[in-house]
């Protein structure tokens, strides 16, 4: 078990989240402006960016894995996190230690107090200085919303990675796919390579032509390499993979098919950072980092009598994904949803969505200025055919559905924001390792 962090960190983390009251702030001229003050830590490692609507963090971890099989030393950047900032910033696999941050935050924040950054683009800039001191063969960051804008985007990647392309953050990423997949483009850079596993026409070739633009080449998913589902069980996602290096049975144990579509992604990216050595080394480092990946709250089953699946799922794509791979996990048995959603999501399609596969919602609300209230989320229940409650109380509403699931025979699943997770975990005993 973890050491508590020392109340200076504690302190200057809780000052830290405050920015986020400054709200988000596109574009890169405050980054850029952050990064001047300390020689632009960004320019000292290679990296990959990873865009996409949903898939970002899972398609990341699974390219860090595959990298550090094949030999390299690793960082990775992803957000938002579940229960510790550390969690966001990575160097193989482990996140930054509690000193490491608290010397990074102490030579920080006179740039901070000068600046006013937003949180993001803060902790974007700790991340990029732990990165430079570091010195990884390999950084692979996922950008935090959209692409074009994103603090993340003052890098220049060397491989570009693109994963679905659907409706989020509307207001500030457009209404269109077509504007959606050409935001989230703009982190394709000049001569770059591209690797895309977007499916839909519209958003394939507004990619297309921004990579035409920029003279990179394009890698995608279903013709530089494909896959297809096997099975799915408690113990993972088997899927069939054909690229140039690799052609075999893998198993993630991140489960659900669009987890066979993340780590396939993450293999095509792999094959295109490591490209000039051989197939056969490649192939092995696909086949081990694959086979031992580890990233928490995506479908993750936390306790098993009764079964309760965690998993941020916070969009009508994703809850769409988690429907099919709770209904292929647990077919035929009854099904308790906790769900707590943000002000900005799309509440009724999400909840449709979960409601093929539902036999009863738990509505409740996390703390914060984001929260959706209980009662507005009922209102939004498709409740003509499944029994749905308000319950604000995220305890209380973990209990309602595990005592209504060790009752009927069902399942648990607690989905719709990270907020959620971050205090349902707990309560649930569940942890995150500060390895993976």
């Amino acid at each position: 078990m973890k050491a508590p962090a020392s109340a200076t960190l504690t302190r200057r983390l809780d000052s830290m989240y405050r920015f986020e009251r400054s709200g988000m702030r596109p574009g890169l001229a405050g980054i850029e402006r952050l990064l001047e003050t300390a020689g632009r830590p960004d320019r000292a490692f290679a990296s990959i960016l990873v865009a996409g609507t949903n898939g970002k963090g899972s398609t990341a971890a699974h390219l860090d894995s595959i990298l550090r099989a094949a030999g390299l030393k690793t960082g990775l950047y992803t957000s938002p996190h579940l229960l510790r900032f550390h969690e966001r910033i990575r160097v193989q696999g482990r996140e930054i230690e509690d000193a490491v941050l608290e010397s990074l935050l102490e030579r920080w924040w006179p740039r901070f107090d000068e600046l006013s950054p937003s949180f993001f683009e803060a902790a974007t800039a700790l991340c990029f200085d732990h990165f430079a001191a570091s010195g990884p063969d390999a950084a692979v960051l996922a950008v935090g919303l959209g692409g074009r804008l994103d603090a993340t985007n003052i890098l220049v990647p060397r491989v570009s990675v693109i994963t679905t392309i659907s409706s989020d953050h509307s207001e500030i990423l457009g209404n269109t796919l077509r504007r959606i997949a050409s935001e989230k483009a703009g982190i394709i850079k000049p001569g770059g390579a591209v690797v895309s596993g977007v499916r839909g026409r519209e958003a394939r070739a507004a990619i297309e032509a921004v990579a035409t633009e920029q003279g990179a080449a394009v890698s995608r998913l279903g013709a530089s390499a494909k896959y297809r589902t096997l099975g799915l069980s408690l113990d993972g996602t088997a899927f069939q993979l054909e690229t140039s290096s690799y052609s075999g049975r893998l198993t993630t144990k991140l489960l659900g098919k669009h987890q066979a579509r993340n780590a396939s992604l993450a293999a095509l990216a792999a094959e295109k950072w490591l490209e000039g050595r051989p197939a056969g080394e490649i192939a092995s480092a696909i086949e081990r980092g694959i086979g031992s990946v580890h990233w928490p709250a995506r479908a993750e089953l936390v306790r098993e009598d009764p079964p309760v699946l965690v998993d941020v799922a916070h969009n009508a794509e994703g809850a769409g994904a988690l429907a099919e791979t709770v209904a292929a996990l647990f077919p035929g048995r009854p099904v308790a949803f906790v769900v707590a959603l943000s002000r900005d999501k799309a509440h009724a399609e999400f909840l449709r969505r979960l409601g093929s596969v539902a036999s009863r919602f738990y509505l409740t609300e996390f703390q914060g200025e984001r929260a959706t209230p209980a009662a507005t989320l009922l209102a939004a229940a498709p409740s003509r055919h499944l029994s749905c409650y308000a319950v604000p109380s995220i305890p209380d509403a973990l209990a309602r559905a595990i005592g209504w699931a060790r009752e009927s025979g069902g399942v648990v699943v607690v989905a719709g924001s990270f907020f959620l997770l971050a205090e349902a975990l707990p309560h649930l005993e569940a942890s995150v390792p500060d390895a993976i």
